[in-house]
C-alpha cells in the first residue's frame, strides 16, 4: 500500500514537494505505521509529517546517510525513532536509553551515525555506542573465545565486559557522565582491539548490537532437536554454553527504555550484508575479516544462537528489512504480520 501524497495539499498543511515525492515511494503498509505513531503520541499522520517537515523532513541530516540510501529509512525508521525519543524529552527524563538490535550488516552502524548527526541539528545531546565497544581487551578476548567451534575472535555472547558496561551505565545515570571504551574492528589484521575511550555527557544514549535484546532459549536447553539445517553435534553442544553466557546480558536488556529491532525478512541476508561490510572496511581501512576467518564468522552468526531467538527479539518496535535493506514493514511488535 502506498500513501497518496497529493492529498497532503488538500489538508491545508504545508509540506515540501520533496517530502511529498518521498511519501509516494513508501513501500510499507501505512495502517500499521499509523498505529505505531498513535502510540508515540501522534493521532494524525499528516500532523506528524508537518511537525518533522519543520526540521527538514527526510532531508534532516541527509548528508549523514550512506550514498543511495532511500527515503524509506528516514520516514520509516529515522523520524519515528526520533519521535520515540522526543516523548521522553517532553517528560524531562534525564537519562534516556534506547537499543537497536539487528543482524550484522542490517544497517545499525549507518543508522547510528545518522542519529548522532540528526540529534546535533536538533540540539539534542545524543551518543550512539555499539555493544562491540565493550569487547574485552585483546588478551582477555582471546581467552574468552578460545575453544569455540568456529574459531572466531569475537562476536559471541561472553566476549564483552558486562561489568564494565553496567558500571558505565550506572555512572551515566547517576552523574550524567559517559566514559566508554571504543573498539576498532580493523586493528590486529581485522581481529580488532580497543582503541581508546569516549567521554561526554549525553542525555540520550543509544546502544546497538546484533544480539541485543536476545533472550535465553529454554527450548535449546531442554531439547536435543534443532530446526537449523546442517548444524553439527559440536555446534549444537556449544549452544548450551552460549546460552549460559547470554544470561548476564538479560539485566542489561531490562535497563533500556525502548528497543527497536531491524528485523531481516530473510535471516540469511546477513551473509551478503556482512561480506559487503567487510569489503567496505578493507577499502576504507586496509584490513578486515576475509577468507576462512570471514566464512567462519558467517557460520557463527547463522548457528551459534537459534534463529528463532534472533528473529523474536522482545523489541518495542519492529522494522522489517528485505535483502536490499529496503524497509517493508514498520510497527509495534504485537501487530506484525505472520
Amino acid at each position: 500500500m502506498k500513501f497518496d501524497a497529493y492529498n497532503l495539499f488538500e489538508k491545508d498543511i504545508s509540506i515540501s514537494s520533496s517530502l511529498s515525492r518521498a511519501i509516494c515511494e513508501i513501500p510499507f503498509p501505512i495502517k500499521d505505521f499509523e498505529n505505531l505513531l498513535k502510540e508515540l503520541g501522534w493521532s494524525q499522520l499528516l500532523e506528524w509529517l508537518a511537525h518533522w517537515n519543520n526540521y527538514g523532513g527526510v532531508n534532516l541530516a541527509r548528508q549523514a546517510w550512506p550514498d543511495k540510501t532511500k527515503s524509506d529509512w528516514a520516514l520509516g525508521v529515522g523520524l519515528p525513532f526520533l519521535t520515540d525519543i522526543e516523548r521522553y524529552l517532553a517528560n524531562q527524563q534525564e537519562s534516556i536509553l534506547f537499543g537497536i538490535s539487528g543482524l550484522p550488516g542490517s544497517g545499525k552502524t549507518c543508522f547510528g551515525r545518522w542519529l548522532e548527526a540528526a540529534a546535533q541539528k536538533l540540539g539534542w545531546s545524543l551518543t550512539v555506542l555499539s555493544l562491540d565497544d565493550f569487547y574485552l581487551p585483546s588478551q582477555e578476548l582471546g581467552k574468552a573465545m578460545a575453544g569455540n567451534p568456529w574459531n572466531v575472535p569475537r562476536g559471541l555472547p561472553g566476549s564483552h565486559s558486562i561489568e564494565l558496561l553496567e558500571r558505565c551505565l550506572d555512572i551515566w545515570v547517576e552523574k550524567g557522565i559517559l566514559s566508554a571504551p571504543q573498539f576498532d574492528k580493523a586493528l590486529r589484521g581485522g581481529l580488532g582491539d580497543r582503541s581508546g575511550w569516549r567521554q561526554n555527557r549525553p542525555q540520550i544514549l543509544v546502544i546497538e548490537g546484533w544480539f541485543l535484546g536476545c533472550s535465553t532459549n529454554e527450548d535449546i536447553k531442554n531439547s536435543q532437536f534443532d530446526s537449523t539445517s546442517g548444524i553439527t553435534d559440536i555446534e549444537h553442544e556449544y549452544r548450551f554454553y552460549i546460552q549460559k553466557k547470554l544470561e548476564p546480558y538479560q539485566a542489561i536488556w531490562h535497563r533500556f527504555n525502548r528497543i527497536w529491532h531491524l528485523k531481516a525478512i530473510d535471516f540469511y541476508a546477513t551473509r551478503d550484508w556482512k561480506i559487503q561490510q567487510e569489503k567496505n572496511m578493507r577499502l576504507e581501512r586496509g584490513s578486515s575479516l576475509e577468507g576462512d576467518l570471514l566464512n567462519s564468522f558467517l557460520r557463527m552468526i547463522e548457528v551459534s544462537i537459534p534463529q528463532s531467538s534472533l528473529q523474536s527479539i522482545e523489541a518495542d518496535v519492529i522494522v522489517k528489512v528485505n535483502n536490499n535493506r529496503e524497509i517493508k514493514w514498520v510497527g509495534k511488535r504485537d501487530h506484525q504480520p505472520i
